[in-house]
């Protein structure tokens, strides 16, 4: 009987299952739904190069249609799934059409928090998680266009970053005394904030939403201190979540995310998961973790499909994550832990910075700006669990090196 493997979900990790898949020798079925209708494509470059007009859409896709043609991968595009009946390995559709599978891989990845305020729905609110939505609030930004962003986390900067590459007027709006306070250290956050202003971003910090107003489309954000600031576009930038919606009565265990193990499999036989949809315990990391990078996608996809050929591969890579943000690259490895030190390494030559969190002389996080050395170094000593002093890193004369 012909093995079929049924992978929801045709963002980055979908994608590479089924490509590490073929490149391993799986001969069965291989089907991938997505519920765009489009190619599967990458996201990064939506908040970059799409939105800076700097690159069509077709160039985000992560292969051409005739890649999945050539490798008998059958794209499902354009609908979604909304319930798994594990007992009859099939998964429902919300066309009522039905799949069934041998092995079911979940990389629906994650869905937008939305802002619960009133004028919320006005024309001129957006939110950036699809190609669709890029090239919309592309559309609506040009010279003079008076852009408000809603959360100053990854997505908000680089918006940012892009609108005033374009001449925009932009107002950043942070509930939190610090941008990116979910995943920056201080002091790289405090850098990236001062480039920002830099560049003539306005920032209003501690400050919650209380509604949007307008006639016919958003005119106005109001601030829960009263104050109103003028916007002909509103983005929204608050958050995701896994999609989880679809596993409810499944019996796949699910708590922030599909809990899986180092195989990516999850509680229940011949049922997989990849990417941002997962929630993991790594070796290099305490407790659990939802992931939401392309590194962890690439890399759990990889796994997932070594587990469906019989292999015992396993998950270990340091995780990574990036962005761009002006001339400003910015490169993190490791998760810090609480009660970690931080220490800050200057690079004289770049006019960058790195820090790092340390506990004793274990290294749980590098975070760089245009420091690509100390970022890769860093990553190494994580990964080895290479011990390192707070004296060494910080003097930027030290070759750090000499620890691996």
């Amino acid at each position: 009987m012909t093995q079929k493997t049924l992978i929801v979900g045709a963002g980055q990790a979908g994608v590479q299952v089924a490509m590490s898949l073929r490149q391993g020798g799986y001969d069965g079925e291989i089907s991938l739904v997505g519920k765009e209708p489009h190619v599967p494509y990458q996201r990064p470059p939506l908040s970059k190069q799409v939105l800076k007009k700097e690159w069509a859409a077709e160039r985000c896709q992560l292969r051409h249609l005739e890649f999945y043609q050539q490798h008998s991968i059958d794209l499902m595009l354009g609908v979604s799934a909304v319930a798994v009946d594990t007992g009859q390995q099939r998964v429902r559709f919300d066309d009522d059409s039905f799949a069934e599978y041998n092995d079911l891989v979940i990389c629906t990845g994650s869905r937008l928090n939305r802002l619960p305020v009133n004028g919320a729905d006005l024309p001129g609110v957006c939110y950036l998680r699809t190609v669709d939505e890029a090239l919309e609030l592309a559309g609506m930004l040009r010279s003079g266009t008076r852009l408000a962003i809603i959360g100053g986390g990854y997505i908000g900067l680089e918006v940012a970053a892009a609108a005033r590459a374009l001449d925009c007027e932009v107002h950043v709006i942070e509930a939190l005394d610090q941008v990116m306070k979910r995943s920056a250290l201080p002091g790289i956050a405090s850098f990236l904030h001062r480039q920002h202003e830099q560049n003539g971003v306005l920032f209003h910090m501690n400050s919650k939403v209380d509604q949007l107003s307008g006639t016919d489309r958003v005119e106005a954000v109001t601030l829960a201190s009263g104050k109103s600031i003028a916007a002909d576009v509103v983005m929204v930038g608050v958050g995701v979540r896994p999609d989880l919606r679809w596993l409810d009565g499944s019996g796949i265990e699910v708590q922030r995310g599909v809990r899986v193990d180092a195989q990516c499999r999850s509680n229940l036989a011949h049922v997989y998961a990849a990417g941002d949809v997962t929630e993991l315990q790594h070796p290099v990391l305490d407790g659990w973790h939802v992931l939401e990078s392309v590194q962890n996608a690439v890399s759990q996809g990889k796994i997932v499909a070594a587990a469906i050929l019989g292999k015992d591969d396993q998950y270990v890579d340091v995780p990574w994550f990036w962005s761009e943000q002006y001339d400003s690259r910015l490169q993190m490895a490791g998760i810090p832990r609480e009660g970690d030190q931080w220490v800050e390494r200057p690079n004289s030559e770049t006019g960058g910075m790195s820090v790092f969190s340390i506990q004793g002389q274990r290294l749980n996080g590098v975070q760089s700006i245009n420091s690509p050395r100390d970022y890769m170094v860093g990553r190494q000593l994580i990964a080895h669990a290479s011990a390192v002093t707070p004296q060494q890193l910080a003097d930027e004369h030290f070759n750090l090196k000499e620890l691996l």
